[in-house]
C-alpha cells in the first residue's frame, strides 16, 4: 500500500475548485501526520527540530493527480532515497492512516491524529474531506475536531523482560520480543548505546518509562536502565560467560579449609548414621 486519496466534496467543488490555500493546507496537514506516524512506528519520539532524515525519506508524498467531479488528490508515496529500508516504514505509515476511523480517540499517536484533525479547519464550511484509497476513495470522514482538547497520556514506570533484537545504532532504536513472538519497540540514547551492542540477542531485562496506546500496548519505551538476565532453559553462552564483566574467580589462598585433618570415611558415616536415625519413630510416639 502505497497511496491515499483526499476527496474533497461540496456544493461547487467540482465547477469551482477549492482555495489554493485551504488546499495547500490539507496536503501539508496529510504530509506531517505521514512523517509523524513513520517516527512513531521507528520509535523516535516527536520533538522540536528538523525530523532526522530517514523518517522524511519514508514518509515524503507527491501529488500525482488531482481528478474531476469532487476533487480528488492522489497522493502516493515517494521513493526514497537510498536504499530501502527493511522496516518499510512509509508503507506502515499509509496503512496505518488508511485505517485510521476518523476519531480523536484511536490507536493512532495523538500527535498524528491532531494534524489529521487539523486538515478540515481552513475548507470551507460546506465542504467535506474523506481520507481513502486506490480501492475506496472515499472511506472515512475527516471531521473538524471538537472544542475539547485531548489530554496526552501521561508516561509510566516500564519494566520489560524479553530477547533484544533489531538494534539499530543509526537511529537508537530497538525491539524487546517475547515468547509469543510479540515485541515492544525501544529507543536508546547514547548513554546506552554500548550495553544495547554488548547484549543484542540476549534476554535482557529493560527499566524505562513509555505510554499505553487505546489497545492497552506499550507505544516506544524509552530505556533508562538493561541488563541480562538468565532465563530457565536457556542453554549456556560460552560468550557471555569470557565477557562476564564481574566474573567469579577460583582463588586458593582464599579457600575455606578444616583446622585440623578428619576421616572422611568416619564422617560420611556420621552423616548417614544421623539420617538413618532420623528416619525411625520415637518409641514415645
Amino acid at each position: 500500500m502505497n497511496r491515499l486519496y483526499l476527496t474533497f466534496e461540496g456544493p461547487n467543488v467540482g465547477e469551482s475548485g477549492l482555495p489554493v490555500e485551504a488546499f495547500a493546507h490539507a496536503l501539508t496537514g496529510m504530509q506531517d501526520a505521514m512523517r509523524l506516524m513513520a517516527e512513531h512506528l521507528g520509535g523516535r519520539q516527536p520533538g522540536p527540530g528538523q525530523p532526522p532524515r530517514w523518517a522524511r525519506g519514508q514518509s515524503s508524498l507527491q501529488l500525482t493527480a488531482v481528478r474531476p467531479g469532487s476533487l480528488v488528490a492522489e497522493l502516493t508515496l515517494a521513493v526514497p532515497d537510498g536504499q530501502l529500508s527493511l522496516e518499510n516504514l512509509g508503507e506502515q505509515a499509509v496503512e496505518a492512516i488508511y485505517g485510521w476511523d476518523g476519531n480523536q480517540d484511536s490507536a493512532l499517536p495523538p500527535e498524528v491524529t491532531n494534524k489529521l484533525g487539523a486538515i478540515p479547519s481552513k475548507l470551507p464550511a460546506d465542504v467535506r474531506v474523506w481520507l481513502g484509497s486506490a480501492d475506496t476513495p472515499r472511506k472515512t470522514e475527516i471531521r473538524r475536531p471538537s472544542a475539547a482538547v485531548r489530554s496526552v497520556p501521561q508516561s509510566e514506570e516500564a519494566l520489560l523482560q524479553g530477547w533484544l533484537k533489531e538494534v539499530n545504532w543509526h537511529r537508537g532504536t530497538a525491539q524487546l520480543h517475547d515468547y509469543a513472538g510479540s515485541f515492544v519497540r525501544l529507543r536508546f540514547s547514547e548513554e546506552h548505546a554500548g550495553d544495547m551492542q554488548r547484549l543484542a540477542r540476549q534476554h535482557v531485562e529493560v527499566r524505562g518509562r513509555g505510554q499505553f496506546n487505546q489497545k492497552g500496548s506499550w507505544t516506544p519505551v524509552t530505556v533508562e536502565e538493561i541488563r541480562t538476565t538468565h532465563p530457565f532453559g536457556e542453554p549456556f553462552d560460552m560468550d557471555e560467560f569470557l565477557n562476564d564483566p564481574t566474573p567469579k574467580l577460583f582463588d586458593p589462598d582464599n579457600l575455606v579449609t578444616a583446622s585440623e585433618p578428619f576421616d572422611v570415611d568416619e564422617f560420611v558415616n556420621i552423616i548417614h548414621s544421623g539420617r538413618d536415625e532420623g528416619g525411625k519413630e520415637s518409641p514415645d510416639c
